[in-house]
């Protein structure tokens, strides 16, 4: 029975508990919105984080493609990358403080343009490089409508490259295979495949990093011959500064040649271990390096072409990569005004046709009458076509200066065996003609007086290195017409001792030239190429002559339009011309030398000649000279010391050649001997003529330039024919040097195949004899300050470092 006193505990015990359950219950209320509330708040984070990182990324892909687009982004192209965030529905880019969350900053210069500093790259392909970094900070802070906020930061540098810190660069196949010992120094890269090979009992050093995107070949060389015996030499590669390593004809990155299996494990081991990473392919580590011209479509080679027409408004980017729009002074000649005038940039005043008196009063060379050898009717004018010189200045204007440079002379010397009786023009910076030979006196009224500027290069005239060495007539293909280009006086234009304007031009460390002969040039349509038009010239099934054969081969195609062009062949006839120099006239005719040097050029064989080069003095900054870069759509022949007086120890400026083709010529060379004695390499020849006998010259510049396409050996002709040379070859020759030394200090840089000077690599019978090769890379050229004026570089984007921000005063 229950007491009264427990009367209503049961009503209390459940009213207790339900107010227990009641605040459970809040609780588990209260629990449940703050985990939504917790919860949105974390979606909202998630979704702002996400946001800042979508526009980080953004803005690093913009970044890189403004890079690779424009080799030298402005400020303002930079900072207009900031006003293009990513569109993401319910995300803002605002900072803190209301100003824009989507942000680029670096450091600039006193110019107000982006900062680089000069610095030894720590990793990557570019590795022991010095490169020119400029590092930029990103910035994205992104923002939800539920005020979350994430704000994100990225460093990374632009690292630009100068492509003459590579001792030895190819975009195509490269070829080792020198005779004597040879070690070129400097860094080695290829964009293609790597054949090393050497002479037997002699000795290779590959003594800097060597890196090749595609295979590493011992066992062949680049036209498949085997190396087992006749270039069986030692190959050795650095595993460490001063420490090499001999590298086994079975050790290359293939088992064979091309098209054989991966030598693995074998290459990997050694690539990355024994040799430390010194020797690569691409299955180890090597990476592609391309201009950023190419990357925007265009090709290595256009770097010295002429541009097309509106380029500069349809694409500005190729457009200011070209040497033509970079240069102080460019020089144009072309069969027509419209060819020149065309382009763009030029300005309006008319080209002068190189025909009657010269400004400086000299008249242009004609036919001669009372002689065989003339072939045009006599008084008519020999050299023609049209010339535009033009001058850019500091403010990147252009001005004509054709006259201002003509007036200062077009002529030079005879050659007279006896000894010249009439001087070069003594301020000529360009000559276009010479007095002729035994000239009786040094007045002319009517032009017959005077001579092409012509020389014979036996490499581009035959078809075969097997020429009987008494033959003295010459091949038309061979028969060089050039301008000659007086390196001392175009110095003495620049400081302004001769002339007028020259101390206004544009000067970026120094001074650079551009160059383009196109007279002679047309295809089917009439249309100037810029190319030879000429590319029946490999014939494999012609092994012994050589001559064309209709059929297209690989090698052929050099500028890969899968056709086999032979426009070039088709001669453009003077007036009244005549046999032998008429319309059934071909690259492989034969004429005399007497007759090949007095008469217009019928094929597209231009070229230039640089001349005067010993002593480069543009002037100096800090004692520092200006350095002075050549550009030339047309092969380029050196003759005599450059930039270098019988020593490299001598003051001299930072040079570059960049050139379809460059030819070194010693001191003692002449046109005529190269007529006297077209296919021998004797000292005397066709009586007692003097010939193309070498003596011991120095250069010192860096060099861009083509070479041929390798095809496969042709059983019964010496054992590289076929190659492309290798690069002890890659600088051409023409002379007899032996016992005599070529000096060369500078880097050896090929971008693309010959156009013009397509004549395949032949040695030793007919073209030349081999110098003693003092070879060695400039290792001023590491320097960037000592670079020659607008030097080509390679691009990279490097990200160094990420950061989330959490404090709003970071």
């Amino acid at each position: 029975m229950k007491i009264n006193s427990e009367r209503g505990v049961a009503l209390i015990g459940t009213l207790l508990v339900l107010l227990l359950l009641g605040i459970l219950l809040e609780a588990f209320v209260v629990l449940q919105n703050s985990d939504q509330k917790l919860t949105g708040i974390d979606r909202e984070q998630n979704r702002a984080f996400y946001g800042s990182l979508a526009g980080l990324e953004k803005l690093t892909a913009d970044l890189g493609t403004l890079f690779d687009n424009n080799y030298a982004p402005t400020v303002a192209q930079i900072n207009a990358l900031t006003g293009a965030p990513p569109v993401i529905s319910g995300i803002s880019y605002i900072s803190p403080d209301g100003t824009s969350g989507y942000r680029i900053s670096f450091p600039t210069n006193a110019q107000g343009k982006p900062q680089a500093t000069q610095r030894t790259i720590p990793s990557g392909p570019y590795e022991g490089l010095v490169g020119l970094i400029t590092p930029y900070t990103m910035t994205s802070t992104a923002r939800t409508p539920g005020s979350a906020e994430v704000r994100v930061q990225r460093s990374l540098q632009t690292v630009a490259v100068p492509v003459f810190q590579f001792g030895v660069f190819s975009d195509t196949d490269l070829s080792f295979f020198a005779g004597p010992d040879f070690n070129f120094g400097g860094r080695v890269h290829t964009n293609g495949d790597l054949y090393l090979a050497e002479g037997p009992g002699n000795t290779l050093s590959l003594s800097e990093r060597v890196t090749a995107v595609k295979n590493v070949i011992r066992t062949n060389l680049s036209n498949g011959y085997s190396t087992s015996s006749a270039y069986n030499g030692t190959v050795r590669a650095t595993t460490a500064p001063g420490a090499y390593r001999s590298l086994a004809q079975n050790e290359g990155s293939l088992v064979g040649n091309v098209g054989s299996a991966n030598n693995e494990p074998t290459w990997t081991n050694l690539s990355i271990g024994t040799y430390n990473g010194n020797i690569r392919n691409g299955r180890t580590g090597a990476r592609q390096m391309v201009l950023p011209l190419v990357s925007m479509g265009a090709s290595p080679i256009d770097l010295i072409r002429r541009p097309v027409a509106n380029e500069n408004a349809d694409n500005p980017n190729v457009f200011d990569q070209r040497y033509f729009s970079q240069a102080s002074l460019r020089i144009l000649l072309s069969d027509t005004q419209a060819a020149i005038t065309s382009l763009p940039t030029v300005t309006a005043t008319a080209p002068v046709l190189l025909e009657g008196p010269a400004p400086d009063g000299t008249t242009y060379y004609a036919a001669a009458g009372g002689s065989a050898n003339y072939k045009s009717t006599q008084g008519t004018p020999l050299i023609s076509g049209y010339i535009k010189i033009e001058m850019q200045d500091q403010s990147a204007i252009w001005h004509d200066v054709t006259n201002e440079i003509l007036a200062l002379g077009i002529a030079g010397h005879d050659l007279t065996s006896t000894g010249s009786v009439c001087a070069d023009q003594a301020n000529a910076v360009l000559r276009f003609q010479r007095f002729m030979d035994s000239p009786g006196s040094c007045t002319d009224t009517n032009g017959q007086k005077y001579w092409p500027n012509v020389l014979y290069d036996t490499r581009e005239g035959i078809l075969r290195d097997n020429i009987d060495t008494s033959q003295y007539t010459v091949y038309l293909g061979g028969v060089m017409h050039y301008v000659e280009l007086d390196i001392n006086n175009l110095a003495r234009w620049f400081r302004g001792v001769i002339g007028t304007s020259g101390t206004q031009a544009m000067n970026v460390t120094g001074y650079t030239v551009y160059f383009s002969d196109r007279r002679t040039n047309h295809d089917a349509a009439n249309n100037e190429t810029g190319e030879y038009g000429f590319e029946d010239f490999v014939n494999s099934g012609n092994i012994t002559s050589g001559l064309p054969d209709g059929k297209l081969e690989s090698a052929e195609d050099v500028n890969a339009n899968g056709t086999l062009d032979t426009y070039g062949e088709t001669p453009i006839l003077p007036a009244g011309a005549a046999s032998p120099l008429d319309n059934t006239a071909r690259p492989w005719t034969t004429v005399s030398s007497a007759i090949a040097r007095v008469n217009k050029p019928l094929f597209f064989r231009r070229a230039l000649k640089l001349v005067n080069g010993q002593d480069i003095n543009i002037g100096n900054v800090g004692g520092v000279r200006y350095g002075l870069a050549v550009a030339s759509e047309n092969p380029v022949y050196i003759q005599g010391n450059y930039n270098a007086q019988d020593t490299f120890g001598n003051t001299h400026a930072a040079c570059s050649i960049v050139a379809d083709a460059v030819t070194f010529l010693s001191k003692t060379w002449g046109d005529d001997k190269s007529f006297n004695c077209p296919h021998s390499l004797a000292s005397t020849c066709n009586g007692t003529k003097a010939g193309r006998v070498a003596t011991t010259t120095w250069y010192r510049t860096a060099l861009i330039a083509g070479k041929g396409k390798s095809f496969p050996y042709l059983s019964g002709l010496y054992q590289d024919y076929g190659t492309d040379g290798g690069v002890h070859n890659f600088i051409r020759f023409l002379e007899n040097w032996g016992g005599q030394t070529l000096n060369y200090r500078g880097s050896v840089i090929s971008l693309f195949y010959n156009r013009q000077a397509v004549g395949t690599y032949k040695c030793c019978n007919n073209v030349y004899s081999p110098p003693t090769r003092g070879y060695n890379f400039d290792v001023e050229f590491l320097d960037p300050s000592l670079l020659p004026p607008r030097t080509p570089m390679f691009r990279d984007v490097n990200i160094t470092g990420f950061t989330r921000l959490n404090m709003p005063n970071q």
